[in-house]
């Protein structure tokens, strides 16, 4: 099964490889003229303030801005950002741009300090880092929009080859497909039998077998080819490896997974030169866990101020409605399965769960009248603000489930445990996509480890705004 037009194609490959040296020469060179105008800019936003101290030279400032300039081209080059990664995300990229960022302008107040022979600005050199970041960021993104109107167009594309013809590598073209941003182009598939099972996958071509790979490779001019072969192929594997040593193109392994459909904070380790591959970590070990913590105690305690009233209205109300406690103390279950007492507004009659605990129907006869507009406008939750203070909640994650349902649900749906590796929250992915109450748990799941594996701080502030705006009143809220 032969591939038409691969000379073409090869020729063009060899083009796309010299304009993507070129596009990363010309990113370096803006790199650096980001870095002189941040410099430019910080000594300019230093003079917006009245000067009482001696300045730096002109001289002075163009060997501190030269030494700037060392310091972030090798700070780059030793983070690896000129490399070809056209599968990294800008969020990815941009937390890279930060840490460069950071650690030059610590290299840089080093040399400034031990070189300097004359005054030099604190104040410039306080502007210079958020200067260069937000900078540096604008002309990343700029940079990627750029890329991406090319790409659209036909130029500055990859091509690649796909080594598995099931379930794994029509995902992988699908994903590569729906992500066109990355600028990769799947020209065919390799099937790992013996003999070619069908012609076509997805409307492109099967090209031949692992067997025919290095003529396919030759005769096509792909750039990299993603093997995405399910873990009872091993063998397979490996023949397609060998194979591939003989090529001088990029290799991409997929692996099979079993919880590769719900991954977890996934990442690549290395152990003295082993690869190790962690898809079970913590995902706020280190600093994001201090920082959801700040956030949740900072967010609970402005809306304990912001609430404050409204919850004494309501608490009036309930004691005037209906005998018995204000708040209802119900056990759940949060991180590392440890039990707690989730806080509530009293909202059904006084031992409603006397027969067991049930979900609340939309016209449950055990609810009062106040306490039924409550669920409706989900303010019964308000109290949950005091179990984020105090450590058994955070803002926003998975919602808490109770200790009897959690038994059935660890058997009955895989991967919901992986839940219990945070704080359970106020509110979270799931619920701002109106999945809550008696919706699907499978559902919930699915949104709340999405939740887990692309956490980010601004991912958490946009599910509270979210919240603010259509999380208190839904339909199934009751």
């Amino acid at each position: 099964m032969g591939y038409r037009g691969g000379g073409v194609h090869a020729t063009v490959t060899c083009m796309v490889k010299r304009y993507s040296q070129l596009s990363n020469f010309c990113l370096a060179l803006l790199d650096l003229a980001v870095v002189a105008a941040s410099w430019g800019l910080a000594y300019q936003i230093r003079f917006l303030f009245p000067q009482k101290n001696e300045f730096p030279t002109r001289d002075d400032l163009l060997v501190n801005l030269l030494l700037a300039l060392v310091a972030f081209t090798l700070v780059m080059l030793g983070f690896g950002v000129y490399r070809p990664k056209r599968d990294k995300s800008f969020l990815l990229e941009i937390g890279q741009l930060l840490r460069v960022c950071l650690l030059t302008w610590g290299i840089l107040l080093g040399l400034i300090y031990y070189t300097a022979k004359g005054p030099f600005s604190r104040g410039m050199l306080a502007a210079f880092l958020p200067t260069l970041m937000c900078m540096l960021i604008l002309e990343r993104g700029l940079f990627r929009a750029f890329l991406r109107y090319i790409r659209r167009h036909g130029w500055n594309l990859r091509h690649a080859l796909i080594v598995g013809t099931g379930r794994l590598g029509q995902s992988t073209m699908l994903k590569l497909k729906s992500n066109s941003w990355t600028g990769i182009r799947v020209v065919g598939f390799v099937d790992a039998h013996a003999t070619a099972e069908s012609e076509t996958v997805h409307n492109l071509p099967v090209l031949g077998t692992i067997g025919d790979i290095q003529d396919i490779v030759l005769k096509t001019g792909v750039d990299c080819v993603f093997i995405a072969l399910p873990s009872k192929h091993g063998e397979r594997l490996h023949e397609a490896m060998a194979h591939l040593e003989q090529t001088s193109v990029d290799v991409r392994i997929v692996p099979d997974l079993y919880l590769s459909r719900f991954p977890i904070n996934m990442q690549v380790g290395d152990l003295d030169g082993l690869p190790i591959l962690s898809f079970r970590e913590d995902p706020f070990a280190g600093w994001p866990g201090l920082y959801k913590r700040a956030f949740d105690i900072v967010g609970a305690a402005f809306g304990v101020l912001v609430f404050g009233l409204p919850m004494v209205v309501i608490a009036i109300a309930i004691k005037m409605t209906s005998p018995g406690a204000i708040l209802y103390r119900q056990e759940r279950v949060s991180f590392g399965g440890r039990p707690f007492k989730m806080l509530k507004f009293r909202t059904m009659v006084m031992d409603a769960e006397g027969g067991g605990a049930a979900f609340a129907s939309k016209d449950d006869p055990r609810c009062t009248r106040i306490g039924k507009w409550l669920r409706s406008v989900s303010l019964d939750e308000l109290p949950q603000l005091f179990n984020v203070l105090v450590g058994d909640m955070s803002l926003v994650g998975p919602r808490p489930e109770r200790p009897e349902m959690l038994a059935k649900i660890r058997t009955e749906i895989p991967g919901f445990p992986l839940r219990l590796k945070v704080r359970a929250g106020l509110t979270g992915w799931a619920q701002v996509n109106g999945f809550r109450g008696r919706t699907s748990f499978r559902k919930r799941l699915q949104y709340d480890l999405y939740y887990l594996n692309n956490w980010s701080p601004l991912f958490d502030v946009r599910i509270v705004v979210a919240t603010v705006f259509k999380g208190f009143r839904h339909p199934n809220a009751y």
